[in-house]
C-alpha cells in the first residue's frame, strides 16, 4: 500500500504548480536559498509542496501527478503514521498529545543534520508547524539558519507566520502560498463553482476542508445552521428554540460558523460600505440580505459575543441561555430593509 508520505511527495495539488516551478528554477540555477518559511492558510497544501520540493532536492526530477482530493485527504490524515521515509528527510512535528515543538526535538534533528547525508546528496529539515516552536526551540534553530550545512535545506511550514519569532523569520526567505481561485478548486473537485462558493461560506476557503465537506456531504450540518439563521431573520423561529438546538448539538461548530459568517459580512462592509446586494453577493447569503441594515457596531458586538462564548465552552457557563441571549440580540437589533 502506498504510504502517505509517498502520496504527498509524488503528487501535487494543481494550484501549487507555479510556486514549485519558481523554486525549481532557482534550484537548477544554483540560487535556491537554504532556509524557507512556507506560509499559507491551513489546508492550502504547504506540506504537499514541501515534500514534492524535497523529492526534487533528493534528485528525483520526475513530474508529480495531480494529487486528487480523496488521496490528499487520506494522506493528510495519515501523514504522521510511521512509514519509510527518505533517510535524509528530517521531519519534526509536535509529539503526541502536545502542541509545541520542543528544544530537545530541535537539538536532536540539528545533530543529525550536521552529519554526512546518508545518500550523499541533499538533506532537508521540515518543521511543521513552525509556529509550534517554543522560544527555546526557536533559539536553538538560529545558528543552523545562519550557518547552513552543505546542501542542507530547512523548510518551516506555518499557517500563522506572525507568531514566529522575528529572529527566525528574518533568517528565512518567505514563500506565501495563496488560497486558490474558486474555479481552480472547482475543477480539482469536479464540481460547479457555485458548489465551492456555497461550501466556502460554510467551512471557509481551505481547499482540503472544502474537499472533505463536499465529498462526505458534510455540508448538511451547515445547511441546517443556515436554515436556522434564515428562520431567525424572518421571525419564523424563536431564538430560544435555536439556542436549544445548538446547545444540544456541536456548539463549538455552530459558534465558529456564526463567527465566520459575521466576519464575512463585516468584510463585505469594508468593500461596499453601502451594503449593496449586487450579484457579487450570493442570493442565499442570509446574513447579508437579512441584516444589511444592521449597524456595523452591532455586528462587531455579536462577533465579540460569539468569540467569548467559544472561549467559555466547558467552563460551566449555561451555554443555552448564553446562546439565547446572543441570538435574541441579533433579532432585536438587526434592522429592517
Amino acid at each position: 500500500m502506498t504510504s502517505a508520505i509517498n502520496t504527498l511527495s509524488r503528487g501535487l495539488l494543481p494550484w501549487l504548480e507555479p510556486a514549485l516551478a519558481q523554486l525549481d528554477t532557482a534550484h537548477r540555477a544554483g540560487s535556491l536559498g537554504h532556509a524557507w518559511l512556507i506560509s499559507g492558510p491551513a489546508g492550502v497544501g504547504k506540506l504537499n509542496f514541501a515534500l514534492v520540493l524535497a523529492r526534487r532536492l533528493f534528485g528525483d526530477d520526475s513530474e508529480p501527478a495531480v494529487l486528487d482530493p480523496g488521496a490528499a485527504l487520506a494522506a493528510m490524515a495519515a501523514r504522521h503514521e510511521l512509514a519509510d521515509r527518505h533517510p535524509d528527510l528530517h521531519w519534526v512535528y509536535p509529539e503526541e498529545d502536545k502542541e509545541t515543538i520542543s528544544v530537545d526535538q530541535v537539538r536532536a534533528v540539528i545533530d543529525e543534520f550536521t552529519l554526512t547525508a546518508h545518500r550523499g546528496g541533499a538533506k532537508v529539515i521540515l518543521l511543521e508547524p513552525a509556529e509550534g516552536l517554543t522560544t527555546a526551540a526557536a533559539n536553538a534553530l538560529l545558528k543552523t539558519l545562519e550557518e547552513p550545512t552543505p546542501r542542507g535545506y530547512l523548510f518551516l511550514l506555518s499557517s500563522q507566520p506572525g507568531r514566529l519569532a522575528a529572529t527566525v523569520r528574518s533568517r528565512c526567505q518567505h514563500l506565501a502560498l495563496p488560497v486558490p481561485e474558486v474555479e481552480s478548486v472547482a475543477r480539482w473537485l469536479g464540481v460547479a463553482p457555485n458548489v465551492v462558493l456555497d461550501a466556502r461560506r460554510a467551512v471557509g476557503a481551505s481547499p482540503l476542508q472544502l474537499a472533505a465537506a463536499i465529498q462526505t456531504d458534510g455540508l448538511s450540518v451547515f445547511n441546517k445552521l443556515e436554515d436556522d439563521l434564515a428562520g431567525l431573520s424572518q421571525d419564523k423561529i424563536d431564538p430560544l428554540a435555536v439556542a436549544q438546538s445548538w446547545a444540544k448539538g456541536d456548539t463549538e461548530l455552530a459558534l465558529s460558523w456564526l463567527r465566520r459568517r459575521i466576519h464575512e459580512e463585516l468584510r463585505s462592509r469594508l468593500v461596499d460600505p453601502a451594503g449593496s446586494t449586487s450579484v457579487t453577493v450570493p442570493a442565499n447569503a442570509t446574513l447579508h440580505n437579512a441584516w444589511r441594515a444592521l449597524p456595523a457596531r452591532a455586528l462587531f458586538d455579536e462577533y465579540d459575543r460569539a468569540e467569548k462564548l467559544l472561549n467559555q465552552l466547558g467552563s460551566g457557563l449555561n451555554i443555552e441561555l448564553a446562546l439565547a441571549a446572543m441570538l435574541g440580540a441579533l433579532v432585536v437589533s438587526r434592522g429592517r430593509s
